[in-house]
C-alpha cells in the first residue's frame, strides 16, 4: 500500500497541471452542485420555515372555475367563514396595498425618513403563522396604536437599541388606520427567510373600515386549523350551509382552502399579491446538479485511465509481489474516493469565499454554509459516491493484464476500453453543447424582451414615487422646480409604474351590457404624451377631463378594443360612470409571461391618487446632472424623504428577476461544462499518447511531417464531436422550445447558435488536442521507437 501511495505521488508530481485540472474540475463541479441545491431547497421548503405550515391554509373564493381573483376576499365574507368551524384555531386578514409608506422616527429637527411596506392584519397573524418574538409582546396587535417589526427594520430605524416604546409617524394616511398617524413598536419578531409568502414588513391591527363589506375585495386571508385533516371538513360544511347568493355572490360559488405550503407552485396566481415558482425550474435545475455531478465523474474516470500506461508497471509489480487483485483495486478505489472527498472539501471553501465576495447574490437560497449542515453531509456521501463509482473502472482496468504482460511492455488498447472512454467523453460533449445552446436562447430571450417595442418610449423617462404629501399638497411646486432644469422636458403622474408588474386594479366594468375586467392604470391627462404612447383612434386625453368629477375618460390597448369589439365614444358603466375617448396601439403593460386579457389595459383619468412621477428628459440631455437636479428638488420640498430615481432597465431587471438568475445559472453551468470537458479531453489525450507514442515514432521515419500526426489526433476527436452535435441538436431545440411557451412572444430560434455552439466546443477541442500532442509529436522518433 505504501509502496503504491509512493508511486501515485509521484505520478501527480510529474504530472501536476493535469492532477491540478482534473481536481479543480472536480471541486468546481461539486461547488456548483451545491449551490444548486442550496437554490432547490429553498424552492421545495416554500413556506415551510414556520412551525404551523402544516395546518395553515389560505382561503379563497371562487365564483368561477378558474377566478385568478379567488384569494382576494371581502371582509365581512372571510369573518363569516371565520365563525363557521370549530375546526379554526385562528385566523387574520392581510391588506393586499402593497406600496410603501413614507413614515419618521425622531422629532421635528433631527427626523429620520423611511419608505417601508406597512400592512393592515388581525391580531390572530402572530399565532397563525408562528412569529418568533424576540422582543415585546405579539398581543400589542390587539391595541390598534400599535405595531410589530422585524428585527432587520428595528436595527435600520433604531440601532442597537431597543425598538420597543419608539414611535414611528406616518407621513401620509394610510386607508386602513384611518385618522391614526402615530404607531408605537410593540413587538419585534425575528426575519423570516426569503421563502415565505410572508413580508419582513411592519404589522398593524387594520381598522373597522371595510367591516360589513360583502363585495370589495381588499383581503388575503389565512386560517390556523386545528388538525391537517380538518381542510375537507371546514370547506364542505361552509360550502353546505352559507347563503352565497343572498350575500352577492354569483351561483356556484364555493370556498376552497388551499394549504400554505401549495400556493408557491399553484398556476395562475397573482404574482403581485403571491410569491409564486415553477416546478419545472426546479426540475431542470437537478437535472443540471446531476448532469454537472456526472460530466465530473466521467471526467474522473477518463483522467485516472490516462494514467494507465505510466502506473500499470508499477502496479502489476506488486502483483509480482505477492499483491492480490483485490486489494490493489480496493486501493485504486480508496485513492478515487480520497481524491474526491478532497475536492469536496476545497468545494467547500469555495462556496465560503464565493459567498463572502458576493459572487453568488444572483442566487435567491442563503448561501451561508453554517445554514445548510444537513446539505454538506449529503455532498460529502456524494463524494464518495463519485469516488466509488468513478474510480471502478480504472481500477479495474489497470488490474486486468497479465503482470509477465506488462513488465515487457507488450500490452496494447483495448478496443472495448477506448470505445468506452469515447463514449463517456461524447457524453460530455453532448452536455456541453445543450447547456451552450441553452444559454445562448436565455440570453437571446432576455435581450428580445428587453428591446421588444412595448408601445411607449421608455429610454428618456425617470420614475420617482412620491409620498402623498408630495404628490398631493406640493405637486404644483414639483413639477414647476423640475421643469427649471432644461433638460425636462414635462412630468406625467400614475398610480402605479407601468410596465413593473404582472397585475394592477382591476375593477368590473360593463360595455353593452356585458360585464368584463381589465387592468386599469389611473393616470395624469399628460401621460400618454409623456411616455410618448400614440393614440391609434379617437383622442388623446384632455386637461378638461381631469376636471370632470362624474365621469371617468379611458384609453384603452388594441388587444382590449379587439377582445371586446369596442368603439370610440361608447359609454362605460359597472364601477363608475365613464366614457372610451380612444384607443392606443400595442401598449404592453405586463410582462411576456402574460397573454390573452391579461395583457389588456385601460389608461383612466379620474381621481384616484397617483403617487408615481414620471419625468421625461429631452433627447441629449445630461443624464447625471438631471439626476442631480431632480434630488435637489425632491430634498427642497422634504429633506427627510428617501427618494429612489429609477430607469426603465432596473424596473425591467425587477420585473424578470427570475428570467436573469435563470441565465445566469445556465450560462455558468454551461461555461462549468465546458471546462470540465475540456479536462476530460485532456486526460483522454494523455492516454493515446502514452499508448500510441512508438506509432507517431514510426510515422515519423517514414515522412509523416507533425502537422500531419497533429491532425490525426485532432481529426479523431473532431468526428466524435459533429456525432455529439447530431445527437445534441434536436435534444436542445425541443427543451428550447419548450422553455419558450412560457412567453407570450418569444425569440426566434436561430442556426447559427447551434452552429456557434458546435463550433465553440470543436475549437476548445483543437486546441487542447494540439496543445498535448505537440510534446510527443516532435520527440525523437528513434527514442519513442525503443521505448
Amino acid at each position: 500500500m505504501k509502496t503504491l501511495m509512493r508511486n501515485f505521488m509521484s505520478i501527480i508530481r510529474r504530472f501536476q497541471i493535469a492532477t491540478l485540472l482534473n481536481v479543480a474540475g472536480l471541486s468546481v463541479a461539486f461547488a456548483a452542485f451545491l449551490v444548486i441545491m442550496m437554490q432547490i431547497e429553498y424552492e421545495r421548503n416554500f413556506d415551510r420555515c414556520h412551525p404551523t405550515a402544516d395546518r395553515i391554509v389560505r382561503l379563497d373564493r371562487l365564483q368561477m372555475e378558474e377566478d385568478m381573483f379567488a384569494p382576494i376576499l371581502p371582509r365581512a365574507f372571510a369573518d363569516a367563514v371565520y365563525r363557521s368551524s370549530p375546526h379554526i384555531e385562528a385566523a387574520t386578514l392581510l391588506t393586499i396595498d402593497y406600496r410603501r409608506q413614507y413614515m419618521t422616527v425622531g422629532e421635528e429637527n433631527g427626523r429620520e425618513g423611511f419608505t417601508e411596506l406597512l400592512r393592515g392584519c388581525y391580531p390572530g397573524l402572530a399565532e397563525v403563522f408562528g412569529f418568533t418574538i424576540i422582543d415585546g409582546d405579539a398581543r400589542c396587535l390587539e391595541q390598534p396604536e400599535m405595531a410589530m417589526m422585524p428585527e432587520s427594520m428595528a436595527r435600520r430605524m433604531f440601532g442597537e437599541t431597543s425598538a420597543i416604546g419608539k414611535r414611528l409617524h406616518l407621513e401620509e394616511r394610510v386607508y386602513f388606520k384611518g385618522d391614526v398617524r402615530d404607531l408605537t413598536v410593540g413587538a419585534v419578531y425575528r426575519d423570516f427567510p426569503g421563502n415565505t409568502q410572508l413580508d419582513n414588513c411592519l404589522y398593524t391591527r387594520v381598522n373597522k373600515m371595510f367591516e360589513n363589506d360583502w363585495t370589495s375585495q381588499n383581503f388575503i386571508g389565512y386560517m390556523l386549523l386545528d388538525s391537517p385533516d380538518a381542510q375537507q371538513v371546514v370547506e364542505d360544511n361552509f360550502n353546505q350551509s352559507f347563503d352565497f347568493k343572498g350575500h352577492g355572490c354569483d351561483e356556484g360559488t364555493r370556498i376552497e382552502l388551499v394549504p400554505l405550503t401549495d400556493i408557491y407552485y399553484m398556476p395562475g396566481q397573482l404574482p403581485d399579491f403571491f410569491e409564486c415558482g415553477n416546478a419545472g425550474t426546479v426540475r431542470l435545475l437537478f437535472f443540471v446538479a446531476l448532469l454537472v455531478i456526472a460530466i465530473a465523474g466521467i471526467n474522473f474516470t477518463n483522467f485516472s485511465t490516462s494514467l494507465a500506461p505510466i502506473r500499470m508497471r508499477s502496479i502489476n509489480t506488486q502483483k509480482v509481489l505477492g499483491s492480490s487483485v483485490a486489494e490493489l483495486r480496493r486501493s485504486l478505489v480508496g485513492e478515487a474516493v480520497c481524491i474526491s472527498v478532497l475536492a469536496s472539501l476545497v468545494a467547500f471553501l469555495l462556496v465560503f469565499l464565493l459567498n463572502r465576495s458576493q459572487w453568488l447574490s444572483f442566487v435567491e437560497a442563503d448561501t451561508l454554509l453554517q445554514n445548510h449542515l444537513p446539505l454538506m453531509g449529503g455532498m460529502l456521501l456524494v463524494a464518495v459516491l463519485v469516488g466509488v463509482v468513478a474510480g471502478a473502472y480504472p481500477a479495474w482496468y489497470m488490474t486486468s493484464f497479465p503482470p509477465a504482460l506488462v513488465l515487457k511492455g507488450s500490452f496494447g488498447l483495448s478496443r472495448s476500453g477506448r470505445r468506452m472512454r469515447t463514449v463517456l467523453i461524447g457524453f460530455q460533449y453532448i452536455v456541453s453543447i445543450g447547456l451552450i445552446v441553452g444559454a445562448m436562447f436565455v440570453q437571446l430571450q432576455n435581450n428580445y424582451m428587453r428591446t421588444f417595442n412595448l408601445g411607449f418610449d421608455k429610454d428618456q423617462v425617470a420614475i420617482v414615487e412620491l409620498p402623498q404629501t408630495i404628490a398631493k399638497q406640493h405637486k404644483d411646486v414639483y413639477v414647476s422646480k423640475l421643469k427649471e432644469y432644461a433638460g425636462i422636458e414635462d412630468v406625467a403622474f400614475a398610480a402605479s409604474v407601468m410596465g413593473g408588474s404582472d397585475a394592477y386594479s382591476m375593477l368590473p366594468m360593463e360595455y353593452d351590457g356585458k360585464e368584463f375586467y381589465t387592468y386599469m392604470i389611473p393616470v395624469s391627462w399628460n401621460f400618454l404624451r409623456v411616455m410618448g404612447i400614440p393614440v391609434t383612434e379617437g383622442r388623446d386625453f384632455m386637461e378638461a377631463d381631469a376636471k370632470r368629477d362624474s365621469v371617468d375618460t379611458y384609453i384603452y390597448n388594441r388587444s382590449a378594443r379587439e377582445r371586446m369589439q369596442m368603439e370610440v365614444g361608447h359609454e362605460l358603466s359597472g364601477n363608475g360612470n365613464g366614457y372610451i375617448a380612444g384607443f392606443a396601439g400595442d401598449v404592453r403593460a405586463v410582462s411576456f409571461r402574460k397573454e390573452g386579457p391579461e395583457a389588456d389595459v385601460a389608461f383612466v383619468v379620474n381621481d384616484w391618487p397617483m403617487h408615481v412621477s414620471y419625468i421625461r428628459l429631452k433627447g441629449g440631455t445630461n443624464v447625471e446632472e438631471a439626476v442631480g437636479h431632480i434630488r435637489r428638488t425632491l430634498s427642497d420640498i422634504d429633506p427627510a424623504y428617501p427618494f429612489d430615481i429609477r430607469f426603465y432597465d432596473d424596473v425591467f431587471n425587477h420585473l424578470y428577476q427570475k428570467e436573469q438568475y435563470l441565465k445566469m445559472m445556465i450560462s455558468l453551468f454551461g461555461l462549468l461544462a465546458i471546462v470540465i470537458s475540456i479536462v476530460g479531453v485532456f486526460g483522454m489525450v494523455v492516454f493515446e499518447t502514452q499508448y500510441r507514442r512508438k506509432e507517431i515514432g514510426i510515422r515519423k521515419v517514414h515522412g509523416a511531417t507533425v502537422g500531419e500526426i497533429l491532425a490525426m489526433f485532432n481529426l479523431f476527436y473532431l468526428r466524435i464531436v459533429a456525432v455529439c452535435f447530431v445527437i445534441a441538436a434536436p435534444l436542445a431545440w425541443y427543451g428550447v422550445q419548450k422553455w419558450l411557451e412560457n412567453f407570450s412572444s418569444r425569440t426566434p430560434v436561430y442556426w447559427w447558435t447551434f452552429a456557434l455552439a458546435f463550433l465553440v466546443v470543436a475549437l476548445v477541442t483543437a486546441l487542447t488536442v494540439t496543445y498535448q500532442n505537440w510534446q510527443a509529436a516532435n520527440a525523437n522518433p528513434v527514442d519513442s521507437v525503443k521505448e
